[in-house]
């Protein structure tokens, strides 16, 4: 499952870095938490995930529930990108759409493993 999650977060990675826009962040899109312009910035949440979830290798020591919630911040991105584009992510057979799909039965395979070992 860990890595089912890591590998599907390199699409959405992809996406984030081609709308970030380099040009307009004093940090080369690092995120600087006491930095008052990268706290107001609107790319702010994109530019922080990109650097919590920066490293494949970083990606693989981190617990697994935070590995689910990098993803279903992907998820929610990617569907608003796909929102915003007029696609709609149910009927559309475009690469975006079909991430969201196959991300969100990933997401939900993952809380049932987690509802099932609980309740073992």
């Amino acid at each position: 499952m860990r890595q089912r999650i890591i590998e599907a977060l390199t699409y959405p990675r992809i996406i984030l870095l081609a709308n970030l826009k380099l040009e307009e962040c004093p940090h080369q899109l690092f995120f600087e938490r006491a930095d008052k312009s990268c706290q107001r910035c609107e790319q702010g949440q994109e530019c922080r995930w990109l650097n919590i979830n920066d490293e494949f290798s970083v990606l693989a020591q981190k617990p697994m529930d935070s590995l689910y919630e990098s993803l279903q911040f992907c998820i929610d991105y990617v569907d608003a990108q796909c929102s915003h584009e007029g696609h709609n992510v149910r009927r559309c057979a475009c690469e975006s759409c079909q991430w969201v799909t196959s991300a969100r039965r990933l997401a939900s395979e993952y809380r049932h493993s987690r509802r099932s070992h609980f309740s073992s």
